[in-house]
């Protein structure tokens, strides 16, 4: 029996669309008359290049999809529109498909149209292949699409996505009736400051606003928003000022990709602003004063001849990718609780998501490129009375260890620390002996826990590198009245011993083991 013809019409649009091609639902249409009315009033349309094998392929599909399912007078909840265009008359299929479902009305609406004439080869991340990638004899001359003026009217829209296109040309004329937008991402749009005012004057629920390598505007500034709470600002051309009044406002990210310079900022007014990104370079003494509120700091910067300077009293976790050395960098910061450090952006956003979270914490992701000179470095900085307990290194070693020599001869006694981990991103080998050697020479831990993610590595208590790690330990407790005790850094005893200090991801990588020293007085 054909029970699922029996269902709701949106129940069956909801399993619908779980289908991941449009290949998949026309092919789900033969079922039967009703499959086939289901199938042509699926209110999701998302079209990608990337699905068909030809560009007339790709554009009969869209018109004969969109004139079904227009045909039947329903809003559609999504529209996603993919396309590289090459050809005048590719415009005029856009339009026609876009006009359709703006009458009726949608929900969500992502548009990404390349234009050829903008790239001399395709985009790294184009959906078509460099076969299909020939520049027809008029791409040279192609224009930009311009939007209808008929999206204006679409009061239903709640997200809005637009990449490579021109904004209607009556959009500075007719009156927004975007009431319903929350999210909108304007994209490689020429757009200027007036236009920005306009945008969120029109759009009161607008939440989540988003502006990335648009050319033309110098001030992004809004005033009196009660709704919005996310700002994403990028740019590659100098932007003078960012000026924001929303009380509701949480969360701000500015990318200077063209490293242009900072531009003034005034967002003092925004209470409820707790975290912040920021990428560029230089990056001013006074940064922090511009975010009075901040919790949650992510910096991407570089070395420009200072120290890097900051001071806060309410940020609890920075996390700072920059060529910065460690004694470079001064932190005036008493509420600090997490310290991420990665001196390589590859590296940044490894094993963060399944990592225990560790309190008070300083977490490294370090290169090949570490030498006796940098654990000097990273000793003296955590003797900045920076009230770290504890210390996460995340190695990911694709080369021999530069030579660790004369850690020995530091006179500085090793920093004492409630716990350490060590993170090895590759096949246990001796030069992991060599850097835990490094480690107990800087600093002497209650615990530490030895981890990998690579596959073929297996922590037991006869390996060698837990074997080496043991004596190394006891080395430290000289006058014999300790025990070090080698558990699973997920029993009973090490939870009790890592109590307010850890805290565990609710699931572990498949592959990932782990083993665990504690220290106990006899």
């Amino acid at each position: 029996m054909d029970r699922i013809s029996q269902l709701p019409d949106f129940i069956v649009h909801h399993i619908l669309s779980f289908l991941k091609t449009p290949k998949d639902l026309v092919r789900m249409s033969v079922l039967s008359k009703t499959w086939l009315h289901l199938t042509a009033s699926f209110p999701i349309l998302d079209f990608s290049i990337g699905d068909f094998r030809s560009g007339e392929s790709f554009f009969s599909y869209v018109e004969y999809t969109t004139s079904r399912f227009c045909h039947q007078n329903l809003p559609a909840h999504s529209l996603r529109l993919v396309k590289f265009l090459r050809d005048p008359a590719d415009l005029d299929i856009v339009d026609r498909c876009l006009e359709r479902v703006f009458r009726n009305g949608v929900n969500e609406l992502v548009i990404y149209l390349h234009n050829y004439s903008d790239y001399p080869e395709p985009p790294s991340d184009s959906e078509e292949s460099a076969s299909d990638y020939e520049e027809s004899p008029s791409a040279t001359a192609m224009p930009r699409y311009r939007l209808p003026n008929t999206l204006l009217s679409v009061s239903v829209l709640t997200s809005l996505t637009i990449f490579g296109c021109d904004l209607p040309s009556s959009f500075m004329v007719d009156a927004l009736k975007f009431k319903s937008l929350t999210r909108l991402k304007l994209e490689n749009i020429h757009i200027d400051d007036e236009m920005i005012t306009y945008l969120a004057t029109s759009c009161p629920l607008l939440q989540v606003f988003e502006i990335r390598s648009c050319p033309g505007f110098k001030r992004f500034c809004v005033h009196g928003h009660q709704s919005l709470q996310e700002v994403d600002i990028s740019f590659d051309a100098p932007v003078e000022r960012i000026d924001i009044e929303a009380p509701n406002l949480y969360e701000l990210s500015v990318a200077d990709e063209g490293e242009t310079g900072q531009p003034q900022m005034n967002l003092a007014s925004c209470k409820k602003l707790t975290s912040v990104s920021y990428e560029g370079c230089p990056l001013p003494n006074d940064f922090l004063s511009n975010f009075p509120f901040v919790e949650n700091l992510v910096l991407f910067t570089c070395y420009q001849g200072n120290n890097l300077k900051l001071s806060s009293n309410s940020l609890r976790t920075l996390v700072l990718t920059s060529d910065f050395d460690l004694e470079e960098i001064e932190l005036s910061t008493p509420a600090l609780g997490l310290f991420i450090y990665s001196c390589n952006e590859h590296y940044s956003g490894l094993g963060i998501s399944h990592l225990p979270h560790l309190e008070l914490c300083m977490r490294c992701y370090l290169d090949d490129s570490i030498d006796t000179l940098w654990f000097q470095k990273l000793r003296l900085f955590l003797d900045k009375k920076n009230g770290f307990k504890a210390l996460n290194l995340y190695i990911c070693m694709d080369q021999k260890l530069t030579v660790l020599e004369n850690l020995k001869a530091v006179e500085l006694p090793p920093y004492e620390l409630e716990h350490i981990e060590l993170h090895f991103e590759h096949e246990e080998s001796s030069d992991h002996a060599t850097f835990v050697d490094a480690v107990l020479c800087c600093f002497c831990p209650r615990s530490l826990t030895l981890r990998s993610s690579f596959p073929l590595t297996t922590f037991e208590e006869k390996s060698p590198l837990v074997k080496f790690t043991y004596e190394k330990l006891l080395e430290q407790e000289f006058q014999g009245q300790t025990s070090i005790q080698i558990v699973s850094p997920y029993s009973t005893k090490a939870q009790k011993q890592f109590k307010g200090l850890m805290s565990l991801p609710r699931s572990l990588p498949r592959q990932e083991k782990a083993i665990s020293f504690i220290k106990e007085e006899e």
